[in-house]
C-alpha cells in the first residue's frame, strides 16, 4: 500500500520482517535500505533515502514527527522538523519502508553554496531524528544520519546533425541524417532507449528507436545517423528547396531512458535547428 504524506513520506508496508535491537533491545531502529536520485532536471533534482523503521519490541509503534538538517558541501541548505499529521504505524516485530526526498533546487542552492554550480559533483549530509510513540504516548526519538553525492545535473542536448547529401536529382534525393546526444555532465551514462522522430523542413522523414545499450561518455557525445531516399512528391518543395540551397530545417523529438550512477532517469527533447546540407 502507498499513501502520499505530507512533506512527501511515501509509506510501503512490508510483509513480515523481524528488527534487531537498536540503542537498547526493545528501541526501533532506522537503517538506510538505498538511495537514489530522481526528477533529475536542469533546474535540480530530489535525493531519495529509503529508510527501514523497524520495531523489535511487543508493541505497536508510530512515528509521529522528524527533523533533519540537509548540508551540502559543509554548508547547511536545509532545517526541517515535520510533525504527521497521519503517524506511520509499526506493528509489533515488524518493519515499515519509507522514503525520505531531500528536493535540491538549484535556483536555491546555487546562491546558498559557493562554488557549487562550477562543479560536476557536490555531497550532502543528513542527519537529524524520527520519534516514535508508542501505545502510552511515550515518545523516542532515534538519531538519523546518511549521505549520499550527487551530480550537478545540466541535461542532454539532442541536436540535429549537418545533413549529408550523396545524390541530388529533380524528383529525389539520397540523403544521411540524424542528431547527436551531447552530455553536458561529469558522469557517463547508458542509454536503455531512444524514441525518436525526425522532420525535414516540416516533413516527417523517419521515426522509430535506437541507441539501446550505447554508452555516453562524461562531456562526450554521440551522433546517430540514418540513411534515407527522399521523393520530392512526397515530401513537398521546401525540402527540395532547401537541399539544394544547402541548408533546411531539422526538427527532431523524442524521450530517452538512460541508467546512471544514482539509478535510471528519463528525459524529453524536441529541438529544431537550421542545418548544413552537404553534398558527398
Amino acid at each position: 500500500m502507498i499513501k502520499r504524506l505530507p512533506a512527501a513520506v511515501v509509506l510501503i508496508v512490508l510483509a513480515g520482517g523481524i528488527g534487531t535491537a537498536g540503542q537498547k533491545a526493545a528501541d526501533p531502529a532506522v537503517l538506510v535500505k538505498d538511495k537514489r536520485i530522481v526528477e533529475a532536471t536542469s533546474q535540480g533534482l530530489t535525493l531519495v533515502f529509503r529508510l527501514i523503521l523497524r520495531n523489535p519490541s511487543s508493541a505497536a509503534i508510530r512515528l509521529v514527527r522528524y527533523d533533519y538538517r540537509a548540508v551540502v558541501d559543509e554548508t547547511e541548505y536545509l532545517n526541517i522538523q515535520v510533525p504527521l499529521e497521519y503517524p506511520i504505524l509499526v506493528e509489533a516485530r515488524d518493519e515499515t519502508l519509507i522514503s525520505l526526498p531531500v528536493r535540491l533546487s538549484y535556483i536555491n542552492l546555487f546562491p546558498a553554496v559557493p562554488g557549487l554550480a562550477d562543479k560536476d559533483l557536490a555531497f550532502c549530509y543528513v542527519a537529524g531524528g524520527m520519534t516514535f510513540q508508542d501505545e502510552r504516548k511515550r515518545d523516542k526519538r532515534i538519531m538519523i544520519a546518511f549521505s549520499s553525492d550527487f551530480p550537478v545535473y545540466r541535461g542532454l542536448d539532442f541536436i540535429p546533425i549537418p545533413v549529408e547529401v550523396r545524390s541530388l536529382t529533380i524528383g529525389g534525393a539520397e540523403i544521411s541524417t540524424g542528431f547527436a546526444v551531447e552530455n553536458r555532465n561529469g558522469f557517463s551514462f547508458t542509454l536503455d532507449s531512444l524514441t525518436y522522430s525526425l522532420e525535414l523542413a516540416g516533413y516527417r522523414a523517419i521515426a522509430g528507436e535506437t541507441g539501446a545499450g550505447t554508452k555516453v561518455e562524461a562531456k562526450g557525445r554521440k551522433a546517430f545517423s540514418f540513411p534515407l531516399i527522399l521523393d520530392f512528391f512526397e515530401t513537398g518543395a521546401a525540402v527540395a528547396d532547401g537541399l539544394n540551397a544547402s541548408s533546411l530545417e531539422v526538427r527532431v523529438a523524442g524521450e530517452a531512458e538512460f541508467t546512471t550512477p544514482w539509478g535510471p532517469w528519463k528525459t524529453s527533447f524536441d529541438r529544431n535547428l537550421k542545418v548544413g546540407a552537404v553534398k558527398k
